[in-house]
């Protein structure tokens, strides 16, 4: 397997952790009510432990603006407001209205030359577009619905802005860094920043009143904090080393087909046919992209290591 394949087979895992991690979210913050701040908080400042620990990357002389931006506005933005879009929604908006982060980086990408547009770019977005739209939404004989409320929506669109966002950011720091070192130090200064609201959220909480239900959220959060952050994060960003940011929102797509099987088989929420034919559109647009032999082009301006 080459680089370019190895690459692309990380950032589908990224993304497939991605999918448990979420379906494991909405069972703490809807049925746990379980606070947002709180939450993100743990994953963030328990990743970055455990990956200084294990991984132990060089310290970063001197911290930059740019990756203090990637890390609060990237790392932390999208995680909040994904978390408030699922807690004001429900998790089939969340991931449509965060999806619109693939069209927002293939128009920076095109812009910036990074990559040239052409019928196979036009198929795979299609494809990856009307899967994810087939997978996520209901339909009826009255056509099709999903449940927006002035919140969900205006926090699902915040989050597509903030991982587009740290879509492009994260390939420019990942060039010249390993990706153990950009999630470690990200993880750290955004769990850092968001300590004051955390802490403050998780003073206030009362934690469930049995022995099982205090387990299994204790399991769960833990799982989000291992598979849905310190996993999927790292080999998403791996994966962005030698993938363009459009190539890595594609691999992304993988996402809501792993939600949806794993709301079947863990919530019991049934798949329609529809669902189906849009998960089997999204394989094939991946499918596509890995087939490809072109390595993406340099970023246009690359940002000095920190």
């Amino acid at each position: 397997m080459d680089e370019r394949r190895a690459a692309l087979a990380a950032a589908i895992a990224g993304s497939a952790l991605w999918g448990f991690s979420g379906t494991a979210a909405q069972v703490v913050v809807q049925r746990f009510v379980f606070p947002v701040w709180g939450l993100v908080t743990i994953r963030m400042l328990g990743a970055a432990t455990l990956m200084l620990l294990f991984a132990r990357p060089k310290w970063p002389r001197p911290w930059t603006w740019s990756f203090a931006s990637l890390a609060v506005f990237g790392l932390v933005g999208s995680q909040v407001t994904y978390l408030e879009a699922l807690f004001y929604s429900n998790v089939t908006t969340a991931t449509l209205l965060q999806f619109l982060f693939l069209p927002m980086v293939a128009g920076y990408e095109l812009a910036t030359g990074t990559i040239r547009w052409s019928v196979r770019w036009g198929v795979l977005l299609t494809l990856a577009a009307v899967g994810t739209v087939l997978l996520v939404g209901t339909f009826s004989a009255a056509g099709f619905s999903i449940l927006i409320t002035p919140l969900g929506f205006t926090f699902g669109v915040l989050s597509a802005v903030a991982g587009a966002y740290y879509t492009i950011a994260t390939r420019q720091f990942v060039q010249t860094e390993t990706a153990q070192w950009v999630t470690t130090w990200g993880f750290l200064l955004g769990g850092t920043v968001t300590a004051p609201l955390g802490a403050w959220s998780l003073v206030e909480y009362h934690w469930p009143a049995t022995q099982g239900g205090a387990s299994l959220l204790a399991g769960l959060i833990l799982f989000v904090v291992i598979a849905g952050t310190l996993l999927a994060f790292t080999l998403f960003v791996y994966g962005l080393r030698r993938l363009t940011a459009t190539e890595g929102g594609v691999a992304a797509s993988f996402e809501p087909i792993v939600a949806a099987a794993a709301g079947f088989s863990i919530l019991g929420v049934a798949l329609t046919p529809l669902q189906y034919v849009g998960g089997a559109l999204i394989v094939v647009a991946v499918v596509m992209l890995g087939s490809s032999t072109q390595a993406p082009s340099p970023p246009s301006k690359r940002i000095r290591p920190p």
